[in-house]
């Protein structure tokens, strides 16, 4: 049942059948930082749990609360309630959008979960999510094709094949993050040796997500600013909020104040969260302290200066993949920070919705 409640390859009625049986034969048997977790993936996106899975984990970990929020996609949230509901865990539906600026994805948490499962069932997410799922699928496509030239301009050999994304990933090609943990599973010891990259969130940042590189632009005739998420995910009837912030400084070289205008602009378009607390989060360059407190004090000043009121939250962005080094409820090497992973930020969302 441990390997059945994470096979992509059986249906989710299966793997809620060994969520019933694991929840009355096993017993919790690890730990987490954090009481709540409210970003992480499962392999309806580049995860590579099932969304049943994540939820048990959160349970073996003793977590009272989970978000898994898939790139793009809403698929495997029917299956997180269901086991959420087995294992008494408190699971808020939620989505995350990648965007046309590189340094900003917009998270949604919809912690009305009847309200969500309303609009699951209008499809009124299928008329955002398969047009960007479809050109999604087009771009990765040519960025797979990339791989050999672009790597031979480093004198290293690679390419990836169908029998490749068979072996490495759980649910076929559906994000770049997909792409570097194949090339990482892949070539993890060669790229090592010829000094290419470390681990795979190296390779991504190096790589994946270059123009020089492997990415190709996103053919979509859909607004996908960020301003365009915060405006959808509210209508929806969810929160909206800027995920991994730090993000802002590597990949847009913006500092403190320049994120500061952003947090205000994207308020104004319907932003209600920021997430304050997640494993990127080391040392401020600008100021020396830890990004934690840089952007919980961004928010807070936010709310000094303001009517409205944004809420912090918090999250792992755990994908459980091979080499990745995270660990749902804790971050990188425990890095999370308790005070802001309680189950009573989860109350706190519902009473904002």
């Amino acid at each position: 049942m441990l390997i059945q409640i994470n096979d992509f390859h059986c249906k989710a009625e299966k793997r809620i059948e060994a969520a019933r049986w694991l929840v009355k034969h096993f017993k919790p048997d690890m730990r987490a930082v954090c009481e709540v977790d409210l970003h992480c993936h499962s392999f309806y996106s580049d995860g590579y749990n099932s969304p049943a899975g994540r939820v048990f984990e959160a349970w073996r970990r003793g977590m009272k609360g989970i978000a898994i929020s898939d790139h793009d996609v809403v698929d495997g949230q029917r299956e997180a309630i269901t086991a959420g509901k087995i294992f008494g865990i408190d699971v808020i539906p939620a989505i995350e959008f990648y965007t046309n600026r590189p340094g900003i994805e917009i998270i949604g948490h919809f912690p009305n979960v009847k309200h969500f499962l309303k609009v699951l069932d209008s499809g009124t997410f299928d008329k955002v999510c398969e047009p960007i799922r479809t050109a999604k699928a087009q771009q990765l496509h040519a960025m797979i094709k990339r791989v050999p030239e672009c790597f031979a301009k480093l004198n290293f050999n690679a390419e990836i094949n169908p029998s490749d994304i068979d072996q490495f990933i759980r649910n076929g090609v559906s994000t770049k993050g997909d792409i570097s943990v194949i090339m990482w599973q892949k070539y993890s010891t060669k790229l090592a040796d010829a000094a290419l990259c470390v681990d795979v969130k190296d390779f991504h940042s190096l790589y994946t997500t270059k123009d020089k590189m492997l990415n190709v632009p996103l053919e979509l005739d859909m607004d996908i600013s960020p301003e365009a998420f915060v405006k959808r995910i509210k209508q929806w009837g969810g929160l909206p909020g800027i995920a991994h912030p730090t993000e802002l400084r590597k990949k847009e070289q913006l500092d403190n104040e320049e994120s500061y205008k952003i947090i205000c602009s994207l308020a104004e378009c319907g932003l209600q969260t920021l997430e304050v607390d997640g494993w990127r989060n080391a040392i401020c360059p600008e100021s020396g302290l830890p990004q934690t407190e840089v952007f919980e004090g961004l928010r807070q000043r936010y709310n000094r200066e303001h009517e409205k009121q944004l809420l912090f939250t918090n999250g792992s962005d755990d994908h459980n993949q091979p080499g990745e080094g995270l660990e749902l409820g804790c971050g990188k090497d425990n890095n999370l920070h308790p005070e802001f992973g309680k189950y009573e930020n989860i109350i706190k969302l519902r009473n904002k919705y």
